[in-house]
């Protein structure tokens, strides 16, 4: 403890005087990765970064951590600038960087500036690291309530019925969870021993009425609230896994060489690799051997593993375990960074869907759960992967459709996860219909802007055009504290709220120097090779001619199947169900990592959905609930080619099976051959 005030009285001389003998830059925001020829993403950026402005207080001065939003208006219930969460800490803390490295330009914020709010940034951040109250294992509670000047956990979210027995006695307990009940201060769960905590308008200590009138005494006021309103530590893998990945590329950003030797710069990235060091022990502590992935999370004040009841009452413990969300790039940097094994990634499943363009092409992509395009793409890139084949043709296929889609609909935006324009909505059910996994509707009137900047890095000429076209409704959206969440098409009017993680993805996006300095900070841990291990691509193989092929249907139904010279053919009539089986004959099975696949085939009718599951090469774990890998596909009549990008994955490396099938009775017989099924490896440029 003393070695660790030592280090940050030393911190604390850096925010005392860091000088450099830069002054503020005057005029509009400059990036280096934007053109002159791109005006309308300039002009976005610089909008963007008046969040920055000092009129605008959109930082905490006690912590230097950003406030979670714009927006504060108590009679709506929105207190944006009273907590923040550890994904706007990291962002705010690369953009600092970024700045302080010179890599972009705005009058708000100057080199030193920049430098000094860094540097009280992480003196507030190692401190809260090694604050009980506030963090566990190294890793912090995904929110901080800011609201008093003094950091703390947020209030729990639920309470355990034994707290209330053990603390009033059975009899006046049992009575006091019925009143608590009645009152709509908690919701029991399914299996009553636990309930949910709702903080309504007639909640908390000067509403002790109606049921709750017997209990109007202060000592059990005093003694309830206590319990209801205990501050928790909630560590959540992906907003810690956020944060991480913001420290490594901010080290990466003051490893640019006019920064790379100052004194001072030299005692802030000190500061946040022991503070990466620090968090070792959360991260292995939540990897589960067992099933060879991420827990969700980990309530340090329950002492339990995240979890939730399932519809019989049992608790089931959250794992990470999809690969196509915002968390994928900070989740590999952690497995990476730590040593943990490459299962952590090779054990995430995925789906895969298509999107129709408007002009007739069929573009495959990696579907996200909400069909949210954050969660495709990301909030940034921080992995080098736009020099990696294969994910560089799954984003742009990714920006490609949400463009398309777009403009079909007029959305001067993109949809993701965001408030909606309806009240004060925040939902994720913000998505395009056609790549998204769930079966619930979606949202798709409210167009968000964060995801514009993290597209722009992937796709800047698309992206310019994109802005140009809809420059009139964007332009409507600046303010003098940047732009507002979206537009609402159905309302015809901007979507007035701004919160700082979808703000500063935005700018960073724009930026675009996130794997850059990610790749700056691995090359100084000597961790580039190890990270590249997550993205090896296979040699590819020609299935139709070197596996073994088989088909089968359902009991008590006929089907004939055989392979020849023009491919492999399946015949049948009004089956309710088929499939083709691909088995390499290779006993480690045959690595798909990073390759085109190529379907061709010639198919008497219509079949939809069709479904290409690829099976690894030994089952990855015993839990049965594991998300498999699919390919949903439809077959149309005559001969067609199916193209389908296939992620540079660990999970796609010792693949013992490919499968396509289709379920539902068919009305008519069935004729497909296969003529053609290959996966090559994806390398140009």
């Amino acid at each position: 403890m003393e070695m660790h005030k030592k280090r940050l009285g030393l911190l604390g001389l850096v925010l005392a005087g860091l000088g450099f003998g830069q002054s503020a830059p005057s005029g509009p925001a400059t990036a280096p990765t934007i053109p002159a020829e791109h005006p309308h993403a300039r002009l976005l950026l610089d909008n963007a970064l008046n969040y920055l402005a000092p009129a605008n207080k959109m930082v905490d001065p006690v912590s230097g951590y950003p406030f979670e939003g714009w927006n504060n208006d108590p009679s709506k219930g929105l207190f944006l600038r009273s907590f923040t969460q550890l994904t706007a800490i990291g962002q705010w803390m690369e953009l600092l960087a970024d700045v302080a490295a010179g890599q972009v330009e705005t009058s708000h914020l100057s080199c030193d500036q920049a430098l000094k709010d860094l540097a009280h940034l992480v003196q507030t951040l190692r401190q809260d690291q090694a604050n009980p109250a506030l963090s566990a294992r190294g890793l912090i509670g995904n929110f901080l309530d800011l609201a008093t000047g003094k950091r703390l956990g947020p209030l729990a979210s639920n309470i355990d019925k034994a707290k209330i027995l053990d603390a009033f006695g059975p009899a006046r307990g049992e009575a006091l969870w019925n009143a608590l009940k009645t009152a709509g201060w908690i919701a029991p769960r399914l299996d009553g021993l636990e309930a949910d905590i709702t903080r309504g308008a007639k909640y908390g200590y000067e509403h002790f009425e109606g049921p709750l009138a017997p209990f109007a005494d202060e000592p059990t006021r005093q003694k309830l609230m206590s319990l209801l309103d205990t501050r928790v530590v909630m560590l959540i893998f992906g907003d810690n896994s956020n944060l991480s990945a913001s420290v490594a590329k901010t080290i990466g950003a003051l490893l640019v060489p006019t920064l790379r030797d100052n004194p001072e710069v030299v005692t802030i990235r000190a500061e946040l690799e022991r503070f990466l060091e620090n968090q070792s022990p959360g991260y292995q502590q939540l990897y589960d051997p067992k099933s060879g992935l991420f827990y969700f999370g980990f309530d340090a004040t329950r002492n339990r593993m995240f979890g939730w009841d399932d519809l019989q009452g049992k608790r089931v413990i959250g794992h990470m375990d999809y690969l196509v969300n915002e968390f994928r790039g900070p989740a590999t940097f952690i497995a990476a960074r730590y040593g943990l094994p490459v299962d952590a990634v090779k054990n995430l499943g995925f789906k895969m869907k298509s999107y129709v363009t408007a002009d007739g092409r069929t573009l495959y992509t990696l579907a996200p759960w909400e069909g949210s395009a954050f969660q495709a793409l990301g909030l940034s890139l921080s992995l080098g992967e736009l020099e990696r084949p294969s994910w560089r043709t799954q984003l742009r296929n990714v920006v490609a459709i949400e463009i398309d889609f777009a403009s079909k609909n007029g959305l001067p935006g993109f949809l993701s996860e965001s408030y909606t324009g309806d009240a004060s909505q925040y939902t994720g059910s913000v998505g395009i219909p056609e790549i998204t996994v769930s079966p619930r509707p979606r949202i798709t009137t409210a167009a968000s802007l964060y995801t514009l900047g993290v597209a722009y890095s992937i796709a800047p000429a698309e992206m310019e055009a994109f802005l140009k076209a809809n420059w009139t409704t964007i332009a409507g959206l600046f303010t003098d504290h940047g732009p507002w969440e979206g537009y609402n098409i159905a309302r015809h009017e901007p979507i007035r709220f701004q919160t700082t993680a979808h703000t500063l993805a935005l700018i960073l996006g724009l930026i675009g120097q996130g794997s850059a300095n990610m790749e700056r900070y691995l090359a100084s841990k000597k961790l580039s090779g190890r990270l590249d291990t997550f993205f090896k691509i296979g040699p590819g193989v020609d299935l139709l001619s070197t596996a073994e092929t088989f088909a089968w249907t359902a009991k008590n139904f006929t089907l004939s199947s055989g392979k020849d010279s023009a491919g492999f053919h399946v015949k049948g009539d009004q089956l309710p169900l088929f499939g083709v089986a691909f088995v390499p004959q290779r006993s480690t099975g045959v690595n798909l990592s990073g390759g085109m696949l190529t379907l061709r085939y010639r198919s008497g009718g219509i079949l939809d959905p069709v479904t290409i599951e690829i099976k690894p090469e030994k089952p990855l774990t015993d839990d049965s609930d594991l998300i498999s890998r699919v390919i949903f596909a439809r077959l149309e009549p005559g001969e067609h080619e199916i193209v389908v990008p296939l992620p540079a994955t660990p999970g796609l490396e010792q693949i013992k099976e490919v499968v396509i099938y289709h379920e539902g009775r068919t009305k008519g017989p069935i004729d497909v051959t296969i003529t053609h099924l290959s996966v090559v490896p994806i390398r140009s440029k």
